[in-house]
């Protein structure tokens, strides 16, 4: 029996992905393949390389005036940042080539807008995998690889649960950050940007909508994140213990349905 986990994309929302797989890491459940969007793509790769505990440290480190350093502002003709210190992050941490050479299977999404589908790297470059599916269309600059113009994999598949079942995955758990709109999420006082962040996560909280009807996971976790801006890498304490308390309340029915599953395995055909 095999579980998989999909993490979302949701800028530094991402941080509760740390929260979330260290709360299950405790309780002495390993995932044996993890799947990501856009910041999901960049915990998911850190997870499968067993580096997790070396991105927590550093996502506590980051302050308010590290944003823009993290960004790499660039000349505006494709995107405001470049985006590249995604690469030297994941050399800095993981320091693997290849995808194919990480601990257990892993698959990042990004979207060719030139031909309007999603793309999923399951074997190479890990650097561009993660550095295509971070793409956040007008604020980082589109990935050019093979022909194709790649951007966030949030635009057509926010958490990406159907190749864990392509994969393999008997049971999947899917994390997912942007669309829990509970009363404590309202907001009362916003700016244009807020709106316009507000109003893609609407857009892909519908899609994932559309994505788990087809595929449905077997488990869904959605903490209230909507306070979190895109770029509060700031706020990265915070954001991960939101993650994790959200896993522990889960993981009694991770644990249910792995009893499940090994008791059905012990049945005689």
């Amino acid at each position: 029996m095999k579980i998989g986990i999909a993490l979302g994309g949701g800028g530094a929302k991402g941080f509760a992905h740390i929260g979330v797989l260290g709360a299950f890491s405790a309780a002495g459940i390993e995932f044996d393949m993890v799947s990501g969007t856009s910041i999901g793509a960049l915990v998911g790769a850190v997870y499968a390389a067993g580096k997790l505990p070396h991105l927590e440290d550093i996502s506590l480190r980051y302050r308010f005036k590290d944003i823009p350093f993290l960004l790499g502002p660039t000349w505006p003709a494709r995107g405001l940042f470049s985006g590249n210190y995604v690469e030297r992050l994941l050399n800095k941490i993981v320091n693997i080539e290849k995808i194919e050479d990480l601990g257990k299977p892993f698959a990042a999404v990004a979207v060719d807008v030139n031909r309007a589908e999603t793309v999923t790297f399951t074997s190479g470059s890990l650097c561009t995998a993660v550095h295509a599916s971070m793409a956040i269309p007008g604020l980082f600059t589109p990935v050019l690889h093979d022909g194709m113009l790649l951007v966030d994999g949030g635009v057509l598949e926010p958490v990406p649960v159907k190749v864990l079942r392509e994969l393999g995955a008997d049971i999947v758990v899917a994390v997912d950050l942007l669309s829990n709109f509970s009363e404590d999420c309202v907001m009362s006082d916003f700016s244009i940007v807020d709106i316009v962040q507000r109003s893609s996560i609407v857009a892909q909280k519908r899609l994932t909508e559309y994505s788990f009807d087809e595929c449905p996971p077997d488990i869904v976790i959605s903490p209230c994140l909507l306070h979190v801006k895109v770029l509060d890498f700031h706020r990265g304490r915070s954001i991960i213990e939101v993650g994790r308390q959200v896993a522990e309340i889960a993981i009694p029915e991770l644990k249910r349905l792995l009893s499940v599953y090994e008791r059905g395995a012990e049945r005689p055909a």
